[in-house]
């Protein structure tokens, strides 16, 4: 698993954010790093538009593994697959809590079955918002119980207003 944490350095005026990634063998979010950890240093300002993209789905993975281990309810888990979405055949990363991946497919079939003519799967948002406070409680938790999800949160981020500068979509 890996652990990470920011810095800020400017260089020629421009603020840049340097990634301090710890490679651990097991999960460490949140745990004490030993010397045996490997330390490799990235410099997002300097990443190409593909090595962004590269990292961002490392760090979701490990947010995502690491909200996963620790929110107590597997409906609240957060699921990643590729997903060719509407009007493209090229799939696409796509990550969600099984509640919502739930929540749809009971839409769909009783859109199937009942063929009232329009899906109204934005009445999805109101039939989830229960489990969605639920998850937010628990993404707040995690925050003020581990510094290094927080920083993982803010790496995240940071990632993807690279990949914006850069001009691709997060």
């Amino acid at each position: 698993m890996i652990r990470y944490q920011t810095h800020s350095r400017c260089n020629i005026g421009k603020p840049l954010l340097i990634l301090l990634v710890v490679v651990v063998s097991q999960l460490s979010l949140g745990q004490a790093a030993d010397n045996s950890d490997i330390e490799e240093i990235i410099v997002i300002g300097e990443l190409s538009k593909s090595a962004v993209r590269s990292q961002i789905i490392r760090v979701e993975t490990d947010i995502y593994n690491f909200y996963n281990a620790n929110n107590g309810n597997k409906k609240l888990n957060i699921v990643c697959s590729q997903v060719a979405l509407t009007g493209s055949r090229i799939p696409q990363r796509v990550c969600e809590p099984v509640f919502l991946t739930e929540a749809r497919s009971r839409e769909t079939r009783r859109f199937v079955q009942e063929f009232s003519g329009v899906a109204e799967l934005q009445s999805l948002e109101a039939n989830v918002k229960i489990e969605t406070n639920e998850m937010n409680a628990v993404y707040a938790a995690l925050i003020d119980k581990y510094s290094s999800f927080a920083e993982a949160l803010l790496v995240l981020e940071d990632l993807k207003a690279r990949l914006e500068e850069l001009g691709g979509q997060p």
